[in-house]
C-alpha cells in the first residue's frame, strides 16, 4: 500500500493536514465540509448510476439482490433497500454488502474497497467465512453458489473460528490466495483450523503492547514505581474518556439542518469510543480490537516500541507529519482495517491532530479538539 495519501488533492485532507488552521477554524471547517457518505451514494457509484435518480437506483439494487438469490422475497428485499436509501445510513450489514458484491460480479480485488465503503469493514483473511467468500469471488461464483459453498464448509468454518493462535493474517493470505479448487479449500480449512479465527491477531498484539507501555509510562510522575496505571487512568489520561459524553438520541432531529450535521459529527466520533468495559473485553479476547481504539492508542504512544514507532526525530513539520501518517497507514493496512478517510469526522480529527506543530503535543491537541466539538471550547489560542 502506498504510504502517501491516496488523493493528495482532496480538500479535506489538505485542510486537516495543513497544520495552519486554528482550533476554532478547524471546528468550523469540519462542520462546513464534513461529509458523512450515505449508502445511496455508494450504491450509485457501484451501479454506475446517478444518485439523484433514486427510483431507478432502488429498482436496480432490488433487481440485483432479488435476482441473485432464488429463495429471496422481492418485496422484503425492496423494503430493505428503501430503508437503506431513505434513512441515509452510512453502512449496511456485512452480509448484505457481500451479497451485493457477488450480484455485481465483482472481482476479489475490487470487492475489498467496495466492502469498506458499504459496511465499514474489510475482508479478513483469517476469518474462515471470509476465506470462502474471497475464494468464490476469485472464481466468479454467483451468490446462490457461494451460499451453497458456505453451507458445505460450515462445519469446517465453525471449527476454524475457535482457533486463537498467534498466526498472522499475511501468512494465511499467502496460502489461501493460492487455492484453486473446492477440494483444496476444504483441505486448507481443515488443516489450518487451529491457525484461523475471527479476531485480528496483529491488531491484538499491537493493542496489548500499547496498553502495557501506557500502564508503565515513565511520564506519570504521580504514580509510585510499585504501581502501574489502571485501565481507568489510561482512559482518562490518554483516551480522553471524560471528554466523550454519552450519546443523546434525537437532538439533531429536533434542531433540524445544522443540528443534524452537528449531531452526526458527534456520533461519528463517539461511536465505538473505548471504555473500561470494552477494553477489558478486548484484552481477554471476548471481542475484537476495533479500529478506533487502536488508532487512539497509536496516537497516545506514537507507535510505541512496535514496528510502527517513531524513529524519525529530525526534519520539517511536513516531514514529521508524513512520517506519522505513513506509520499509521501502514499499521491500519497490516491489521486489515480501512485506511484513513479525511471526509469522516473521526479520521479528520486524527489527521488534524497529527499535524500539530511541535509546540503542541498530539495528546493535548486531541483533548482540545474534543473539547471544541463536544463542549464548544476553542482553546487558548482563540481567546
Amino acid at each position: 500500500m502506498d504510504d502517501k495519501p491516496l488523493e493528495m488533492t482532496d480538500v479535506m485532507f489538505r485542510f486537516a493536514a495543513g497544520g495552519s488552521l486554528t482550533l476554532k477554524e478547524a471546528r468550523t471547517k469540519l462542520h462546513e465540509d464534513a461529509y458523512l457518505r450515505p449508502v445511496t451514494e455508494t450504491l450509485a457509484k457501484l451501479c454506475g448510476m446517478d444518485p439523484k435518480d433514486t427510483d431507478a437506483l432502488k429498482k436496480r439494487v432490488t433487481d440485483l439482490l432479488a435476482g441473485s438469490d432464488p429463495k429471496s422475497n422481492r418485496d422484503s428485499v425492496g423494503r430493505k433497500v428503501r430503508i437503506w436509501m431513505s434513512e441515509k445510513p452510512q453502512y449496511i450489514s456485512k452480509k448484505s454488502a457481500v451479497n451485493l458484491l457477488f450480484a455485481l460480479g465483482m472481482t476479489a480485488k475490487d470487492a475489498g474497497e467496495a466492502l469498506q465503503r458499504l459496511c465499514g469493514e474489510s475482508f479478513h483473511w483469517r476469518d474462515p467465512e471470509d476465506i470462502v467468500y474471497l475464494f468464490a469471488l476469485e472464481r466468479g461464483m454467483s451468490w446462490a453458489e457461494v451460499c451453497a459453498l458456505q453451507e458445505r464448509m460450515a462445519p469446517l468454518c465453525a471449527k476454524a473460528k475457535s482457533g486463537d493462535t498467534g498466526e498472522m493474517t499475511e501468512n494465511v493470505r499467502r496460502e489461501a490466495s493460492r487455492l484453486k479448487t473446492e477440494e483444496e479449500l476444504e483441505a486448507f480449512l481443515s488443516d489450518a483450523a487451529p491457525r484461523l479465527g475471527v479476531f485480528h491477531n496483529t491488531a491484538y498484539q499491537l493493542f496489548m503492547g500499547f496498553m502495557d507501555l501506557l500502564k508503565s509510562s515513565e511520564t506519570d510522575d504521580y504514580l509510585s514505581d510499585e504501581r502501574k496505571m489502571t485501565v481507568s487512568e489510561i482512559l482518562e489520561t490518554y483516551l480522553y474518556r471524560n471528554l466523550i459524553p454519552k450519546a443523546k438520541g434525537g437532538e439533531g432531529k429536533k434542531k433540524g439542518g445544522a443540528g443534524v450535521l452537528k449531531d452526526a459529527i458527534q456520533r461519528d466520533i463517539q461511536q465505538n469510543w473505548p471504555d473500561e468495559f470494552t477494553l477489558a473485553r478486548m484484552t481477554s479476547r471476548e471481542i475484537d480490537v476495533n479500529r478506533k481504539a487502536l488508532i487512539l492508542l497509536f496516537m497516545a504512544c506514537d507507535g510505541g516500541e512496535s514496528d510502527y514507532g517513531d524513529y524519525y526525530s529530525d526534519g520539517s513539520e511536513d516531514d514529521v507529519f508524513e512520517d506519522s501518517y505513513a506509520r499509521l497507514s501502514s499499521m491500519l493496512s497490516d491489521c486489515g482495517f480501512p485506511p484513513l478517510d479525511s471526509r469522516t469526522p473521526f479520521d479528520w480529527m486524527v489527521l488534524y491532530c497529527l499535524a500539530a506543530d511541535d509546540t503542541v503535543e498530539i495528546d493535548e491537541n486531541v483533548a482540545r479538539f474534543l473539547s471544541a466539538i463536544f463542549r464548544g471550547g476553542d482553546g487558548e489560542e482563540d481567546k
